[in-house]
């Protein structure tokens, strides 16, 4: 019987050291990919990462990405007035359903930082559409904390609004710390711009504010507002910034008076005709917190013009 099972059970081995080299060499690399994004990418994004040709560099690597931090209004205040277990029950209820959101729309979550959330989209797969998922995903979370019944439950009936800061542009992305413990992240100036505009929120009263190359970006996707050209503290150049306001075709009429008004109390302002810019501001300052706060700016500069060398930015000294 020898020469008759001789084919067979060398085919029998064959095959069994094929599957083992597969197992223990050929998908070593797609199972490591799938073991490090697990828990850091939704499970469409992870599959869809293993099948691509071309997984992350390790150690880093330049990328066009677009970077979301978001905070939690007055979240210190709120915090103190309620009880420890509430506050975890209802901070575990909105960061699921954020990061549900962000993952829907192709992101990732870099870190949580108590109530703050660092997301990335464009990376580790390459997403030329990154700048849109963000400001989608933006304008998607700032619409479902309003739902969230157990933080509404948490904090007692108390608004609770978010800050949300989106930038996009070249930044490191990689495994980045040290040799024995290290994270897949995102660094660079750019990073720095995405926090500062979540912290710009609170001096506009807006809810999520957008550089102008995420707009460059995404372009006629959104309706956009312009809000002003802002210098932030830590750094020397000045940029202007946007509010989206909703996806194009979305916007409803009051929304659109709202924009006509602002740009045109916008221009009187940086044209230095402040009466004017306090006479335009004033029509929708009372249910409009961005013009409210710049005829603010407006009423201050008619009783103390600023100087010959202003250009009209406004100097964020505070983060």
């Amino acid at each position: 019987m020898l020469p008759v099972i001789e084919a067979p059970l060398a085919a029998l081995a064959a095959l069994g050291v094929t599957i083992a080299y597969r197992f223990a060499v050929s998908d070593r690399d797609k199972r490591l990919l799938r073991q490090s994004f697990a828990l850091y990418l939704a499970p469409a994004l992870v599959e869809r990462m293993v099948a691509s040709s071309k997984p992350p560099a390790l150690g880093g690597e330049m990328r066009q990405v677009s970077v979301y931090f978001s905070d939690i209004a007055n979240f210190s205040s709120l915090s103190e007035q309620t009880s420890p277990t509430d506050l975890v029950a209802a901070m575990n209820a909105y960061l699921t359903a954020m990061t549900d959101i962000i993952e829907a729309h192709g992101g990732f979550v870099d870190k949580y930082i108590g109530d703050a959330i660092v997301a990335v989209f464009g990376a580790p797969l390459d997403d030329p559409d990154h700048a849109a998922g963000a400001v989608r995903a933006a304008l998607a979370c700032a619409a479902a904390l309003p739902r969230l019944e157990r933080v509404a439950a948490a904090f007692a009936g108390r608004t609770v609004r978010q800050r949300i800061g989106v930038n996009s542009g070249e930044a490191l992305v990689g495994n980045i710390g040290s040799h024995r413990r290290f994270n897949y992240t995102v660094m660079g100036d750019m990073v720095n711009v995405a926090s500062r505009l979540e912290g710009a929120n609170k001096f506009y009263g807006t809810t999520v504010m957008v550089s102008e190359a995420t707009v460059a970006l995404a372009g006629k996707a959104f309706v956009w507002r312009e809000l002003d050209t802002i210098q932030v503290k830590g750094r020397a150049g000045a940029f202007t910034v946007f509010e989206p306001l909703a996806a194009a075709g979305a916007l409803d009429p009051a929304q659109e008076a709202r924009i006509t008004t602002y740009l045109d109390g916008l221009a009187r302002f940086r044209a230095r005709d402040f009466a004017g810019a306090a006479e335009a501001l004033a029509r929708t300052a009372a249910d409009d917190p961005p013009a409210a706060s710049l005829l603010a700016r407006a009423r201050n500069f008619l009783q103390c013009p600023p100087d010959s060398g202003w250009r009209g930015v406004h100097g964020l000294d505070e983060k």
